[in-house]
């Protein structure tokens, strides 16, 4: 029996020079996914950045403008009253002691006393003014800000001893001759003022004093990255904490009410009395202009600043060409309280 003879097939397999072509192909094909990755991821972070400067430099607006329209509120306190008075000379940013903050008479010799003076609601330092102890890092050349107010939210009397707290009484039969009979104290045993209908305790509200400045770091020691920062009274302490990151200038323009009717009449730097009486005084600020300047907190080596900023009491300011990208923001706040007392008829 014969047997076919078995067939062999050659198999080719791949020449050196095509595997070499599909290899060129291969890494023509990974070079491009590369860079379009790594435009894609360039962008990205791009966008992070720019993200995060938004963000921090509408977050610092917001707070600033939060607390500068509740400056002035104190509670009961009508600041047009006749008779009334403000705090000569200003007990500055760094008061901390109840008999130094301005108000009048405190701490009270009795459970009630006559409020007959207050700090101003708005006081503020120039760019180019000293430094005070309490605001340690601040940043040379920017201005430093501090509100003045009654915090918006009542504190039961009994834990009114952490700070600084005030309480106006409503009160007819206690009040028979006194237009604002209030106490400033951090001694629950002292708020024992009623409301109008002199049976239920009348609020007691924190007292606070802020201050805003720019300062050289976040974490001072460890980081340079310039952040704007905030100054409580606590106690009878300064309490500096962060607000936001990037802010490295910030500079306030006041409207200057000079006619008492609510509206600013013309816009200062700083109080100038030599102008005219009511442009000197501190009471008459009627609207705060902010100019606040932020920048990346992370630098990009490809990025080129060419830009100007308008900071207006320091003018025009040439963003430095160090990768950071800077956003310049501005906002008129007026403080509600005292412009609207005026404004009442």
């Amino acid at each position: 029996m014969n047997r076919s003879p078995k067939r062999f097939e050659a198999h080719r397999g791949m020449t050196l020079i095509e595997l070499l072509v599909a290899m060129t192909l291969a890494l023509l094909v990974l070079g491009v996914v590369a860079v379009l990755f790594g435009g894609s991821s360039s962008n990205r972070t791009a966008l992070e950045r720019s993200a995060r400067l938004a963000e921090n430099a509408h977050y610092a607006m917001e707070v600033l403008r939060s607390d500068i329209a509740q400056a002035g509120y104190y509670d009961a306190l009508a600041t047009t009253a006749g008779g009334f008075a403000w705090q000569t000379p200003d007990p500055g940013p760094c008061a901390t002691a109840p008999n130094t903050l301005g108000f009048g008479n405190p701490p009270p010799t009795s459970p009630a006393k006559s409020i007959t003076s207050a700090p101003v609601p708005i006081y503020g330092l120039r760019a180019a003014d000293a430094t005070p102890a309490c605001l340690p890092d601040r940043v040379d050349g920017t201005a430093v800000l501090t509100v003045r107010f009654a915090g918006p939210d009542a504190t039961p009397p009994g834990s009114a001893n952490d700070s600084q707290y005030l309480q106006f009484s409503k009160c007819d039969l206690e009040t028979p001759n006194i237009q604002n009979l209030g106490v400033l104290s951090n001694n629950p045993a002292h708020f024992v003022l009623h409301n109008i209908d002199c049976n239920t305790v009348a609020d007691v509200k924190r007292y606070v004093s802020r201050t805003y400045y720019v300062a050289s770091c976040d974490r001072c020691g460890v980081d340079t990255i310039p952040t704007l920062k905030r100054a409580d009274l606590f106690g009878n302490a300064i309490v500096v904490t962060p607000v936001a990151e990037g802010v490295e200038n910030l500079q306030v323009e006041y409207g200057m009410d000079a006619d008492g009717d609510g509206t600013p009449d013309r816009y200062l730097e700083y109080p100038d009395a030599a102008i005219a009486p009511a442009y000197g005084a501190w009471q008459n600020v009627m609207a705060v202009r902010l100019y606040l300047l932020v920048r990346s907190t992370e630098s990009d080596a490809q990025y080129t600043e060419s830009k100007q900023f308008n900071l207006g009491p320091a003018g025009y300011v040439a963003g430095p060409n160090d990768g950071n990208r800077r956003v310049l923001l501005t906002s008129v706040v007026r403080p509600m309280g005292p412009a609207g007392q005026r404004e009442s008829p």
